[in-house]
């Protein structure tokens, strides 16, 4: 409950209980003139029997008719004095004396309670209403005993009192109508001031709850304007001290947390561009590896294909000379055999001893092997000097098809059946391309990385019991103004999730040990930043993978002049 509430509530239970205090003393003047009207009567009625007893007592002597008659003379004075009725009985209920002479004699009719009868026999004064046909609202009657002058009840003096009865209770009336008007006044004017004063506290009190309320939202900037010199005026005065204290911390909290967001976000910035700059200096750092490792693989693989071209050439060379003169001595044999048929015993054992019949048969077929393997080590030594391009750092027109062939010439061990799987089939869809101009050496990585990858997967599939026949498909062929090599196998293929991250560096499906997870993305970079071209996935889950290469055809001057212009830009 409010404080005006409880102010008015506590006025009003006042003023009520100063209406109920008026009401009960209204109350109790009423009965008071009720009693001093029944007092008054009794009194009269007393002092008439009294009088009447006494005359009697007094006049002994007389005959009961002069009595009566002097009793009837004292009830019509007093009649006439106080109008009121007037009837004196005797303990029989006859009437003695009346105002109404005719009920002289007669028996008293309107004591229905017998209220008259009880106080002849008991002494004790009674009030009682008498209605009639005359009287419809009824008249107020008190009985008296009628005594003699020894205390002897004769009879019963009744009396009228109901004017006394009607003044008595009009006097109270008033009472009680100027007691309840002062009780409503009184009331009123409580009223009336509880509700300035309960305005004149809830009012401040009020507003400074509503503040209270706002400041508790976070309305900082709310103050009271209360004046009063009170302890209201004291208390607003502490809450607008209290509000000025709390919006001076809260700026000062906005000030330190905007500063320390500032921080934050300038910690992370640094964060960020500090492991972007790691990456960079990570994925640099493998680049850098992985171009020493084959630089000086290219570097060693040239070494070896020279080391090994000049007495392969000079093998090769002489093959030819030597079948030549193979084939003169073996006609010069057959000659002696033929006009010497019977040679010496010497010869002849000797020509047993040396099985010239299965020389001259074996001789040409060793020499065509010898010169089918010297071909095959020039073939290799020649793949060996096309992959060894990759210390190459300027643009070169290049056949992919020869870059692809030593790749996989290179990759020929791998290829081969191994004793837990079948040899991988290779396809070479070959189309009608022009040389182009890139980096012979990196293009060759990219084909390297790209099968090395292609026949992993054929390994984990055929391990897996997914690809009973692993199979390499290379097609190549010109589209619009682009070159574009296809490589595909027929392993698991690669997820959707995945694929999204392939070209990521450091990002890697193998095992620990067996993938650095950049040759993708130095594959990537290649193809891309240093070729201006694309390099694509696509595969679906049981249906293999496709990398698709798409290389621009360029002249060699605008080629390099572009790549120069993209790496400035870089």
């Amino acid at each position: 409950m409010k404080i005006s509430q409880k102010l008015i509530s506590g006025i009003l239970g006042m003023a009520t209980l100063s209406v109920i205090i008026g009401g009960i003393s209204a109350h109790q003047q009423l009965k008071v003139a009720k009693y001093l009207a029944q007092q008054e009567a009794e009194e009269v009625a007393g002092l008439l029997g009294y009088l009447v007893s006494h005359e009697l007592e007094y006049h002994e002597m007389r005959s009961r008719e002069k009595m009566l008659a002097h009793l009837q003379q004292h009830v019509e004075s007093l009649h006439k004095q106080r109008q009121r009725d007037l009837e004196i009985v005797d303990r029989n209920k006859i009437i003695l004396a009346d105002v109404v002479a005719e009920d002289i004699g007669t028996r008293l009719e309107h004591d229905r309670n017998n209220e008259v009868g009880r106080t002849i026999h008991d002494g004790i004064p009674r009030t009682y209403i008498e209605t009639s046909p005359e009287y419809p609202k009824g008249i107020r009657l008190i009985a008296v005993p009628f005594k003699t002058g020894k205390g002897e009840i004769i009879g019963a003096v009744i009396l009228e009192y109901t004017p006394l009865y009607e003044t008595a209770l009009a006097t109270a009336q008033k009472n009680i109508v100027a007691t309840s008007v002062i009780s409503l006044a009184c009331g009123i004017l409580s009223l009336s001031v509880a509700y300035l004063i309960s305005r004149s506290i809830s009012k401040p009190i009020k507003q400074l709850q509503e503040a209270v309320v706002n400041l508790a939202e976070g309305k900082l900037d709310t103050r009271v304007n209360i004046r009063s010199q009170d302890e209201i005026g004291e208390l607003a005065t502490s809450f607008n001290k209290m509000a000025d204290d709390l919006q001076h911390s809260r700026d000062e909290l906005v000030n330190a947390n905007e500063q320390l967001r500032d921080e934050i976000i300038e910690r992370q910035q640094a964060e960020a561009e500090l492991q972007k700059a790691l990456k960079e200096l990570q994925k640099t750092q493998i680049q850098l590896i992985q171009s020493e490792k084959m630089s000086s693989l290219g570097q060693l693989v040239a070494g070896v294909a020279h080391e090994i071209n000049n007495p392969v050439n000079f093998i090769y060379g002489n093959i030819q000379y030597t079948d030549d003169y193979s084939q003169k001595m073996l006609f010069l044999i057959k000659l002696y055999q033929k006009h010497y048929p019977n040679p010496e015993p010497e010869i002849q054992k000797a020509n047993e001893e040396a099985d010239i019949e299965y020389l001259t048969e074996d001789l040409p077929k060793m020499l065509t092997s010898m010169k089918m393997g010297a071909k095959r080590i020039r073939e290799i030594v020649l793949s060996l000097r096309i992959f060894s391009r990759l210390d190459e750092a300027e643009f070169k027109t290049a056949d992919l098809h020869e870059g692809i062939d030593s790749t996989l010439l290179i990759l020929q061990h791998r290829l081969k059946a191994q004793t837990n799987r079948p040899q991988i089939q290779v396809v070479k869809e070959y189309g009608e391309i022009p040389k182009i101009q890139c980096f012979a050496g990196q293009m060759n990585q990219v084909f390297m990385n790209l099968l090395a990858n292609a026949i992993d997967a054929l390994e984990e599939c055929f391990q897996k019991e997914l690809c009973p026949n692993p199979l390499i498909r290379i097609s190549s062929e010109q589209v619009n103004e682009n070159v574009v090599i296809r490589i595909i196998d027929n392993g698991s293929g690669i997820p959707e999730a995945i694929q999204s991250r392939l070209f990521d560096p450091f990002f890697t499906t193998k095992p620990v040990g067996k993938g650095t997870g950049m040759g993708l993305s130095i594959g990537y970079q290649i193809i891309t930043e240093k070729h201006g071209g694309s390099l694509q996935c696509i595969s679906s889950p049981g249906q293999g993978a496709e990398f698709v290469i798409a290389i621009p055809i360029r002249e060699a001057k605008s080629a390099q002049s572009s790549i120069c212009d993209r790496h400035a830009y870089r």
